[in-house]
């Protein structure tokens, strides 16, 4: 696990690797894992909001939700009742993906392409699994 941008007192952490993540196929989204965990273990019906320069969305931890890719970085608001409001945010990364394209048979036969990796995009993603840190409101807070 490891913190990234926090602007407050809480921790917003993220899981996952990015050798094992190719962002999915689609060159324009990305679906993201959002979970929310406290002091003692997952917290569900936490409400998060997620955002970059693309767009806003909003997600009931833990699900998943798909955002549109961005080089910004993805700025995260998670809040539930009883608990400290925490926000962070997160760098893009890049991927290399297949783009979306038609393929059509030559007259030899052959599928008139080739699959070397000169045909793969890179696109932004985000890692794959985001786990942020709630605590008790009144409860001592870590510094960061």
């Amino acid at each position: 696990m490891s913190e990234f941008m926090v602007t407050g007192k809480n921790t917003v952490n993220v899981t996952g690797a990015n050798g094992g993540h190719d962002g999915g196929q689609d060159p324009k989204r990305e679906e993201l894992s959002v979970s929310v965990v406290g002091p003692t273990g997952p917290i569900t019906d936490a409400k998060c909001a997620l955002s970059n320069d693309k767009g806003d969305w909003s997600v009931t931890a833990p699900d998943t939700v798909t955002v549109r890719r961005s080089a910004s970085v993805l700025k995260i608001r998670c809040e539930k009742e009883g608990y400290a409001a925490t926000e962070g945010a997160i760098e893009a990364t890049t991927a290399k993906i297949e783009p979306k394209h038609f393929r059509f048979g030559t007259d030899a036969g052959g599928d008139g392409g080739d699959d070397d990796e000169s045909s793969l995009i890179t696109v932004p993603q985000y890692l794959p699994s985001l786990v942020i840190t709630l605590h008790e409101k009144g409860a001592p807070q870590a510094t960061n």
